[in-house]
């Protein structure tokens, strides 16, 4: 089954689209919280970069006809194979009590101050989900790492038959039934990344 990160994606696109919506409020009125929301905003974004990093990871994969990067690429897929991302990827799941940390500590108060009702009333909300999100960050490290065990284990399969065309097309096939979630991935983050360079450009001028 291809992954979907439903919950991630869903979390970090509410993010940008509500400090989108209330970003030149906060950017009118600089505070030192302004750095700290920028950390949150590059947590979330550490996240999604780890799935886009694992999933290039196995895609990337090529066997060369002469076997000069064999090992390499033998190697790569033994670890995807062995569910090893599964520990790097729980240590992506403590970013969601960080930033709650964050937002307790530094923004609460200064969203209070500059929005309005309602505007900071939704951002509390948002925050309150990421700080619950523990269950469906680790429903969506288990999926990142089911596709790529079950991919690496067929492709392994055909390697150690010496059938490294076909592990190559295998690999390759896996690329288009992917590559939406992949670019939703990727434009999410490159939203988190503007907005965390628009905070950190404003909290210089504090």
């Amino acid at each position: 089954m291809i992954p979907t990160f439903t919950s991630i994606l869903s979390t970090a696109k509410d993010l940008e689209s509500l400090f989108g919506s209330v970003k030149y409020k906060l950017l009118n009125n600089p505070t030192e919280a302004s750095v700290k929301l920028a950390e949150v905003l590059g947590e979330l974004s550490l996240i999604l970069e780890f799935v886009e990093k694992e999933t290039v990871r196995y895609l990337e994969i090529y066997f060369l006809d002469d076997k000069s990067n064999f090992i390499q690429c033998r190697s790569a897929l033994l670890s995807l194979e062995s569910g090893y991302v599964t520990i790097k990827g729980y240590e992506a799941r403590g970013h969601c009590h960080k930033i709650t940390n964050i937002y307790e500590k530094y923004l609460d108060r200064w969203f209070s101050k500059v929005l309005d009702v309602n505007e900071a009333q939704q951002i509390k909300g948002l925050f309150e989900k990421m700080n619950t999100a523990d269950g469906d960050m680790i429903e969506g490290i288990k999926e990142i790492t089911r596709w790529l065990k079950d991919e690496a284990e067929a492709v392994l399969l055909l390697v150690d038959e010496e059938k490294l065309s076909e592990a190559n097309e295998k690999i390759k096939s896996a690329r288009l039934p992917i590559q939406q979630t992949r670019r939703e991935i990727v434009e999410a983050l490159a939203e988190l990344k503007l907005l965390q360079a628009s905070f950190i450009v404003s909290s210089q001028t504090v």
